[in-house]
């Protein structure tokens, strides 16, 4: 005798397709979003120019350096220049067709000079010695030095007077060249050059360094204080702290739970009447922990 075959046990085939897509459907609901307090940005750190080294004073230094040193060039160019260029002083002065008389003392050899004002020249002149008269410019040499004043009818240095021996010289110039005759040392220009060169040498050289002087002692001064500024920039942000971030995600118990805000039943479970329990049922009636049992034999 033979007995049917008793069905499978699960839901026939169309309900088995819905149970499938869908097996503990539940209504959806908003997720409730983490608040995160809002930080707002560190303000950075304060430096006090006062409290950077070296000090401002050295911009000063620096700034200043340049016009004083240009100054002081030019003042020193300008008085060497003036005293190079001074009338000389003369112990006998005429006209052309006149003489001068002077005298000469022990060791003074080579310390006489004939200057010139105007058109005169020494091709005029003759030069009488202790020993005896003179014989045309037998007794004018070249002038040893190159000296002329400030403006073009000053004194000018135009010959030596050959004094060999000391005692009484008369210098006799006629009136062939209008213009005047001086009788003066040659100390005076003797350093006439050695101060024009010397001026020049202070105003090309000292002008120019004392602008490169200050120019560095600026930069310098700018850079240590920019590096001063970022080291103390650098203490204040060891001594403060690493910059804080957002803070973190709320433990659980401090918070909605993960999975639906309360009232929704356990973490990560469904909503109310979906979470499973011993001898209990689904919504819709169906046992829990399988599909609805077809009849059973």
């Amino acid at each position: 005798m033979s007995f049917p075959s008793p069905p499978p046990h699960g839901p026939a085939p169309g309900e088995a397709a819905a149970y499938a897509q869908n097996p503990h459907p539940r209504p959806a609901y908003p997720q409730a979003p983490v608040p995160y307090a809002h930080v707002p940005p560190r303000p950075g750190p304060v430096i006090d120019g006062g409290d950077l080294r070296p000090g401002t004073r050295w911009y000063w230094i620096g700034g200043l350096t340049i016009p004083i040193g240009g100054l002081v060039a030019l003042v020193v160019f300008l008085g060497l220049l003036f005293s190079a260029t001074a009338e000389p002083e003369l112990i006998a002065e005429f006209q052309g067709g006149d003489s001068a008389t002077f005298q000469v003392e022990e060791g003074q050899e080579g310390h006489w000079g004939l200057y010139v004002e105007g058109d005169a020249n020494r091709y005029a002149c003759e030069l009488d010695t202790p020993s005896g008269p003179g014989s045309g410019n037998d007794n004018l040499d070249t002038a040893p030095y190159s000296y002329s004043g400030m403006a073009y009818d000053s004194w000018r240095l135009t010959a030596g007077l050959s004094t060999p021996e000391p005692g009484e010289y008369e210098l006799r110039c006629d009136d062939l060249h209008s213009g005047t005759y001086g009788i003066g040392t040659l100390e005076q220009v003797a350093s006439a050059e050695t101060k024009l060169i010397s001026g020049v040498l202070f105003l090309v050289v000292l002008g120019p360094l004392s602008v490169i002087a200050g120019v560095v002692v600026l930069v310098v001064t700018g850079a240590r204080r920019s590096s001063h500024r970022a080291r103390l920039v650098q203490e204040w942000m060891r001594s403060a702290g690493a910059p804080q971030g957002p803070p973190a995600e709320p433990s659980p118990g401090h918070g909605p739970p993960v999975g639906g805000p309360p009232g929704y039943g356990a973490p990560g479970g469904g909503p109310p009447g979906d979470s499973p329990s011993v001898g209990g049922s689904h919504g819709d009636g169906s046992p829990v922990g399988g599909p609805p049992e077809g009849p059973q034999h």
